[in-house]
């Protein structure tokens, strides 16, 4: 095997992994600093070095808000499920110019949403976000999980 190809996959396994993570961090973060603070505070640090976390653009759990804004919260719990769905042996097997396509396609929703509220003010709500952002995390983890068992053609 290619050097290059082993640290791909290395690299794509690793991201899958951390996707999986943030799906369990990210929805229990806000109740679980109550109980694990030291947790909390990890998450939330770090959490604030990839997102904004603005409170009017987060969900809310427990009576605190989650750790990333609503869109992030789309990409990477989308990721997560992505992650789960591989691991449980979802295999799409698309060469990588079909992979090229879909990973477009996916983005133009998160693109579309973002550009109207940064053009026009559009304020879609956290939910929408989460939900526009979703397919995005969810496809770039099935493509990452076909890096990662070398199904790309």
């Amino acid at each position: 095997m290619r050097y290059s190809l082993w640290v791909s996959r290395i690299v794509a396994t690793g991201l899958l992994a951390l996707a999986l993570l943030a799906g369990i961090l990210i929805p229990t973060a806000a109740c679980a600093a109550g109980r694990v603070p030291r947790l909390a505070v990890v998450v939330y640090a770090f959490s604030g070095v990839i997102c904004h976390q603005r409170a009017d653009r987060s969900f809310v759990s427990c009576g605190v808000k989650w750790p990333v804004c609503g869109r992030c919260s789309g990409l990477y719990l989308g990721a997560a499920l992505g992650a789960l769905l591989a691991a449980v042996g979802l295999r799409t097997r698309h060469p990588a110019s079909r992979w090229r396509r879909i990973l477009l396609l996916a983005a133009v929703p998160t693109l579309v949403s973002w550009v109207a509220e940064v053009t026009v003010g559009l304020d879609p709500g956290t939910a929408a976000r989460f939900a526009l952002a979703t397919p995005l995390g969810l496809a770039t983890a099935l493509w990452l999980a076909e890096v990662a068992r070398e199904d790309l053609r």
